[in-house]
């Protein structure tokens, strides 16, 4: 497979900047079968961007808005589009747009646009990029559930689009339209053979753990004795601050870390989840992700030194997997990195990038985006198994 990258600043200008980024491509003009993953800044016209640059591009795009984005030419972008175009010879390519996903129809709508892309495909995929549209009604963790169940084994990734909430766009891309309740989806099948690496910040507070007694999908209403709210206070965290002003700072620079037994992960299982909002007079909080009762939670604030350094870890991990596979060449770096290290970032917002494109090697293709949650594989006692993340970096190398 090859790649490459075209970057646009030209965020007021819609037209324009997909006319440059056709023009970027042009130099070096993708193969008949080819590609295009997009993304732009939420705050730009992502329709009409969308609309021109798919009527100029011979090949089917599929993409997402977001607060930032990142590349390997010029590294971490807040405002720009950026175009990954993957071509291939000795691969075949499905891009899918699900049908309108709401809680009541989410489980088919995501199994249909799967089937419709394997389909496709004549094959099982060897993987799957799935871009679900962010609605607060349904926890990331349902299109986890669901790639699990109807591609057991095949490996996923993705993430959420992202957007400042100001009045600016929360879409996913497909073809020249924006969706904000729709799921675009790419997969891959031939010779391919991605491989993931997931870096999560985590600062493991004995003293903060205690057991979550009272939970439902992503509401957590008691943890120990006492309510979430009680909880938060008795480990420090002033509640009225987190409820009332930037709550997206707040709740971002303080997830929770969840540990639990999972049978396909052996041992103990920890990950994080960001807390959404708090209901201070039932005493519970809403997370992006699922929280389990019976699981142990404790709250980890974020570092931004920690940041940094995880993202120079993922691509080291990521450069010795792909250096584990012969007789393979990976051409590709897809990163997907959570909202809240950027948050926690700012305002040097571009320090995880610049760690992932200073030890990149030479020849690799990098594209990605902040989301406000990622999708990617864990390895498991069978296989790996799909799993919805908050507050990583995840990288995925092909």
């Amino acid at each position: 497979m090859q790649s490459q990258v075209a970057v646009t600043h030209l965020v007021d200008e819609p037209a324009l900047a997909a006319q440059e980024l056709y023009d970027q491509l042009a130099a070096r003009w993708p193969g008949e079968n080819s590609v295009g993953i997009l993304t732009c800044y939420s705050d730009m016209e992502a329709e009409e961007l969308a609309a021109v640059l798919s009527e100029k591009c011979a090949f089917p795009i599929i993409g997402a808005t977001a607060i930032a984005s990142m590349d390997h030419k010029q590294g971490f972008h807040e405002m720009a589009a950026v175009l990954l175009v993957l071509t291939a010879e000795d691969c075949n390519f499905s891009a899918v747009l699900s049908a309108p996903i709401t809680p009541g129809t989410v489980e088919q709508a995501v199994e249909d646009a799967y089937r419709e892309a394997a389909q496709i495909l004549g094959d099982t995929p060897g993987l799957v990029i799935a871009l679900p549209p962010y609605q607060l009604a349904l926890m990331l963790d349902v299109y986890a559930d669901i790639f699990n169940r109807v591609a057991p084994g095949v490996p996923v990734t993705g993430g959420l689009p992202s957007y400042n909430g100001n009045g600016d766009t929360n879409a996913v891309i497909f073809g020249g339209h924006t969706y904000t309740d729709r799921m675009a989806l790419l997969a891959i099948s031939g010779n391919v053979h991605p491989v993931f690496s997931v870096l999560t910040v985590s600062q493991n507070d004995v003293s903060k753990k205690r057991p979550v007694t009272k939970a439902e999908n992503n509401v957590i209403y008691r943890v120990g004795g006492k309510t979430f709210v009680e909880y938060l206070e008795e480990v420090g965290l002033p509640v009225g601050n987190l409820a009332d002003g930037n709550t997206t700072v707040s709740f971002t620079a303080n997830p929770l870390m969840i540990e639990e037994q999972r049978a396909e992960f052996g041992d103990t299982f920890s990950y994080m989840r960001t807390l959404h909002a708090l209901d201070l007079e039932q005493g519970s909080g809403i997370a992006i992700g699922r929280i389990p009762e019976g699981a142990n939670v404790s709250v980890c604030p974020l570092d931004r030194d920690a940041i940094r350094k995880a993202a120079g870890q993922g691509i080291s991990d990521i450069i010795e997997k792909m250096a584990e596979v012969q007789g393979y060449r990976y051409s590709t770096v897809l990163g997907i990195s959570c909202i809240g290290r950027y948050v926690v970032m700012a305002p040097n917002g571009n320090m995880e990038t610049d760690n992932i494109v200073r030890q990149l090697p030479a020849g690799l293709s990098l594209a990605g985006f902040y989301s406000y949650g990622e999708i990617s594989p864990l390895p498991a006692q069978n296989g790996s198994v799909t799993f919805a993340h908050n507050e990583s970096l995840v990288l995925c190398a092909f």
